[in-house]
């Protein structure tokens, strides 16, 4: 029980980081897009770097959220007391 806990705990660690990351990520996608849109684009790679960046970056968090979304669901639906398959030796002639 207390590995359980400890695993627990880790998880909601970072389900945590990873919004977090997702805040950040889309404040800092809409903060690119305002300045662009209120002063225009003077650097076109400076631009596209950090924007390619950025949405590579709410991508990633957003599948590690979902993928920590499906562990969760997996292990809330794992059933350790599910009746075992007995094994038979194979035959020996």
């Amino acid at each position: 029980m207390v590995l359980k806990d400890v695993a627990k705990n880790e998880r909601k660690k970072l389900y945590f980081d990873l919004i977090c990351g997702v805040i950040c990520s889309v404040t800092a996608l809409t903060g690119i897009i305002v300045v662009t849109i209120m002063y225009g684009i003077t650097d076109m790679v400076g631009w596209l770097t950090g924007l390619i960046f950025l949405i590579l970056y709410l991508v990633l968090s957003l599948l590690l959220v979902c993928y920590g979304l499906y562990t969760k669901w997996k292990e809330k639906n794992f059933d350790e007391n599910a009746p075992r398959k007995d094994l038979k030796p194979p035959i020996v002639s």
